[in-house]
């Protein structure tokens, strides 16, 4: 199967995000009885979206440090624990037959959609971002996940079809989300800890404007949109090797608005990766 073909897996589960109706595959693109018409590239994504849009602090050099700090395992217990919770979702669902079928909203580079793939046998899994860099260093692995630049206020998804959902480290759209679920579905999402990047926050306080973080507001809002059937904390605090902690700071945007060079950084041997990760269902 080429990258490209790929995509006739999951034409059912699609729609237009113009129009909303159904998509098929035809010639090497996906197209609605609209004719709108979104062509595959041959790197193995499509890009679902009108126009490229960029956010500030988010850009190719962004994507490329955050790639590598994931690849040098520190956020591992967090992809571990993720992938657990996804398993257990895949085994809850009413049809074993068909493959789960696992939307990965805001994935950024991969990471957790490549991994969890590699973990799990039978997974259909529909990663997007609304960074077209994200997506085409996403795009580089050679795993069979639909890869697409999309919009997370209108997911090119069809109603009822996603068992899962993960939402990691990235703003969520709950009306959405209820939207693409199964009624069974469950949506997993994961936030930082109160002791996340504990060292880098000590580190950059003269220079924030809240050296302070509090994850109650969010907490309480997933409360309100789902019924929450988990909250596990995962946390691990590591040494950091000062190459790796350049591309943390260049990645987090704790210090999107920081003048990196006033950074005094001597002293930030090790770093705390830590998540609280929440699941629920549709209340």
């Amino acid at each position: 199967m080429t990258k490209i073909d790929k995509f006739y897996e999951v034409k059912n589960l699609l729609r237009c995000p113009g129009c909303g109706r159904k998509i098929r595959y035809h010639g090497g693109g996906l197209v609605c009885k609209r004719e709108h018409r979104f062509d595959i590239s041959s790197k193995g994504y499509v890009n679902m979206l009108q126009e490229n849009r960029s956010f500030k602090g988010y850009d190719q050099e962004f994507f490329r440090c955050r790639n590598r700090f994931l690849q040098a395992g520190y956020y591992r217990h967090v992809l571990e624990a993720v992938t657990a919770l996804v398993k257990e979702c895949a085994e809850k669902r009413e049809n074993p037959e068909e493959p789960a079928v696992v939307i990965d909203a805001g994935c950024g580079e991969g990471y957790y959609s490549t991994e969890i793939f590699r973990a799990l046998d039978g997974m259909q899994i529909l990663a997007f971002d609304i960074s077209a860099d994200a997506i085409k260093i996403a795009a580089r692995s050679p795993e069979p996940i639909k890869w697409m630049v999309a919009d997370i206020t209108n997911i090119p998804v069809r109603d009822g079809v996603a068992d899962c959902i993960l939402d990691v480290f990235t703003p969520a759209n709950y009306g959405e989300f209820a939207r693409i679920l199964k009624p069974e579905g469950r949506i997993i999402k994961v936030i930082p800890g109160l002791r996340h990047l504990e060292q880098l926050r000590q580190a950059a306080a003269p220079l924030l404007r809240n050296s302070q973080y509090s994850n109650e507001e969010v907490l309480d809002h997933f409360a309100g949109q789902f019924a929450a059937e988990q909250r596990i904390r995962v946390s691990r605090t590591m040494a950091v090797s000062p190459e790796d902690l350049s591309d943390l700071v260049r990645m987090t945007p704790l210090l999107f608005d920081v003048d990196k060079n006033a950074l005094r950084l001597e002293d930030v041997k090790e770093i705390t990766i830590e998540a609280e990760i929440l699941t629920g269902r549709r209340d």
